[in-house]
């Protein structure tokens, strides 16, 4: 069973605190939090902190149909791949990879990274990030296929 929690968020008034919902993707300790969600901005966008573990490696070469995704480091760093090269992001650093554009994913060293990740535009992943903890051999390919998820030949670096 995948692992939630909510955790409290900023809130514009200190009574008041939001809720994020915080996704366990499985048992090497990365998250995904829940920033923004479609319903709450009209369908316009769909934000996310991804928290990768220093264990955590990223997705192979993919794309999606019916979104883009901007990716804006936080902390550490990761590699990303445009469909034809790498490029290390750090701090600061953004991508993007619009709707049909192959991207990749991957942390080359020990340590954590975190990442905000907005699609555009919004589509709900919750259930995808929760079922990829659990998810076997099998069922990752109905659910990759469910969730606009299109995997290419790997590619080196």
């Amino acid at each position: 069973m995948t692992d939630t929690e909510r955790t409290a968020g900023p809130s514009t008034e200190p009574e008041l605190s939001r809720q994020a919902r915080t996704i366990r993707l499985g048992p090497g300790g990365s998250t995904v939090e829940v920033l923004a969600t479609p319903a709450e901005t009209g369908g316009a966008v769909s934000v996310y902190r991804w928290r990768m573990a220093p264990s955590g490696r990223g997705p192979d070469p993919h794309f999606h149909t019916t979104f883009g995704e901007t990716f804006v480091v936080e902390q550490g760093e990761v590699a990303h791949f445009d469909g034809r090269s790498w490029r290390t992001l750090r701090p600061g650093d953004t991508a993007h990879a619009a709707a049909g554009g192959v991207h990749a994913l991957r942390k080359e060293n020990a340590g954590p990274a975190v990442l905000l990740m907005v699609l555009t535009p919004g589509v709900p992943r919750e259930e995808y990030f929760a079922q990829l903890a659990t998810a076997d051999e099998q069922d990752l390919d109905r659910l990759h296929r469910d969730h606009d998820n299109h995997f290419v030949a790997p590619r080196g670096r």
